[in-house]
């Protein structure tokens, strides 16, 4: 079968975390949102689905702070606020939740014929679940964070919550929406480090999106345990750079998926650009990089050639 656009729909959507994957490894991004949403009902694809929601501690722990934060915001707003000790209690529950949904997830591949090498169960992580606590009190001890929380009304929004820009369906919705006498806030946390200045100004420009043009963009910036605060009213310059750049990304994605050849051929698709890419890669066990990285770039540049 060749590539045609009913077997891979070219569908204008977007997301951070669709590029950020096509940016790291082009055979990943095909093999989430392309084999494994085509051959969702077929036992490939299954197994696909399964092992990309298999998460390293390290992201469970940031996860786990998001989701405790919109809680304590939810409860705050209808009057009931947590002690540091309750937050704690809140934080170490969940995150034990998070470890144990993971490792059910990594007994059903079982299943599927994969060896403990590729993937294998974890306990909850002490000092994980210390940082993760150190970092939902520090912004509950920031001052931007507290006037928020003290003025006005908060509502949560999910991660599903789609915009549209150019007819395009993004998703890239912030964490919260603030409300007040000064008009929309659009607040989003930042968990994983710092970002550059004109990835911050891009995700505020498609932020604001949310709301209007007046609108507010927060970002809240973790970085070694800290807080960064970022204000920015993106200007119609800036909204239209970042809108640029998601048509850009959307052309990148049909060029990727134009190179899946007949049978589901994926050997013209590129591999990670760097080993480091691959460390964490849930799907390594069915990627030519498995017996070896360089190897395996040096046998695809050879085919590319041809």
């Amino acid at each position: 079968m060749e590539y045609s656009q009913d077997m891979y729909p070219f569908q204008p959507t977007w997301s951070t975390t669709r590029i950020n994957l096509l940016q790291r490894c082009p055979r990943a991004f095909v093999l989430r949102y392309g084999l494994a949403k085509l051959s969702k009902n077929h036992p490939q694809g299954q197994l696909l689905s399964e092992v990309f929601q298999i998460q390293t501690p390290w992201i469970l722990m940031h996860q786990t702070i998001r989701t405790v934060l919109l809680d304590y915001v939810e409860d705050h707003q209808i009057g009931t606020v947590w002690s540091h000790e309750l937050l704690s209690i809140r934080f170490r529950r969940d995150y034990f939740k998070a470890i144990a949904e993971r490792n059910q997830r990594v007994e059903r591949l079982q299943k599927y014929g994969l060896t403990a090498s590729f993937f294998h169960t974890i306990q909850p992580e002490e000092h994980l679940i210390k940082m993760g606590i150190e970092s939902c009190i520090g912004i509950l001890l920031n001052s931007v964070f507290q006037g928020l929380l003290s003025n006005g009304s908060i509502e949560r929004m999910e991660a599903n919550e789609f915009t549209r820009i150019r007819n395009i369906r993004m998703y890239c919705a912030p964490d919260l929406l603030h409300r007040s006498s000064k008009g929309l806030t659009i607040i989003k946390f930042q968990l994983y480090g710092k970002i550059s200045r004109s990835k911050r100004i891009q995700q505020a420009s498609l932020l604001q999106s949310y709301g209007n043009d007046n609108s507010e963009v927060i970002q809240f910036c973790l970085q070694r345990r800290k807080w960064n605060v970022h204000k920015t009213i993106p200007i119609a310059r800036q909204r239209k750079q970042a809108s640029d750049l998601v048509v850009l990304d959307l052309k990148q994605i049909e060029t990727v998926f134009s190179k899946v050849e007949k049978n589901n051929d994926l050997t013209k698709i590129p591999l990670a650009d760097s080993y480091r890419s691959c460390t964490n890669c849930n799907v390594k066990f069915m990627c030519p990089v498995r017996t070896g990285y360089e190897n395996a770039k040096a046998e695809q540049r050879v085919l590319m050639c041809q």
